[in-house]
């Protein structure tokens, strides 16, 4: 029989404890050929070493590796607002992306599998970043003011558009600031066209208010999710009536 290495038993217990008994997975598991018989594998081996007492540092070391495994896990979760369908990608590291959709629940899932490729759903609210932005979201597009202090990953942009958005950031609920504004916080008081290339690909707005980016004539501007959705923004927060 050959031997496994610490790191294949490891992977192997690993997969094994992040499967977890729910209906999805179930569903999933009647469909799959494949995950069935990973699955039937998974169970032969548990039911193997059921009688074995591990090392307390096997346990241990077992234990961290389960948890490391969650927190870099990519979930995403769906909620509604009046303005449509939103999904938000997460890991505990960070928010990582919010999609928007005129259609349905799946079509906001499926533009985060365009941009991300497979994630975990969290159907049940959880006890975590993702949970806690989804509430303060709702709350927002409720017209209630929330901090959101939940952290981001914006891995996914550009330095110079990481140093936009942090910027942006920046500008207080209900009011603006104009393109050159951002454009002179980042160190580059000509790159005025640059910034609003850059806040066209926030990927975590409303989170990061790129709305509240305008032009110095004080017209709106462009925005990513369009211009009737920026003033209705706007609205919401009261800078326009």
């Amino acid at each position: 029989m050959p031997v496994l290495t610490c790191d294949q038993a490891l992977s192997l217990l690993d997969e094994a404890r992040a499967a977890g008994p729910s209906p999805a997975l179930a569903d999933h598991l009647a469909d799959c050929d494949d995950c069935r018989a990973a699955a039937d594998a998974m169970h032969q081996v548990r039911n193997l070493l059921g009688g074995i007492e591990m090392p307390v540092a096997l346990s241990e070391r077992l234990t961290t590796v389960a948890n490391e495994h969650l927190t870099h896990q990519l979930r995403a979760r769906t909620f509604e607002t009046p303005l449509g369908w939103s999904a938000l990608a997460y890991t505990d590291g960070g928010i990582v992306l919010i999609e928007r959709s005129q259609g349905s629940a799946a079509d906001a899932y499926e533009r985060l599998r365009q941009r991300l490729g497979e994630f975990v759903t969290q159907e049940r609210p959880r006890d975590d970043i993702g949970d806690s932005a989804v509430r303060k979201l709702l709350a927002y597009h409720d017209g209630r003011r929330v901090r959101f202090d939940e952290p981001l990953d914006l891995s996914l942009v550009p330095s110079f558009t990481r140093q936009v958005l942090q910027a942006t950031a920046r500008i207080p609920y209900g009011e603006v600031r104009p393109y050159a504004w951002v454009a002179r916080q980042v160190g580059r008081p000509k790159a005025t066209r640059a910034v609003g290339q850059a806040l066209h690909i926030n990927p975590v707005a409303p989170i990061i208010p790129c709305h509240r980016v305008i032009a110095s004539n004080n017209t709106l501007g462009g925005y990513g999710g369009g211009p009737e959705m920026k003033r209705w923004l706007l609205r919401l927060e009261g800078y326009l009536r």
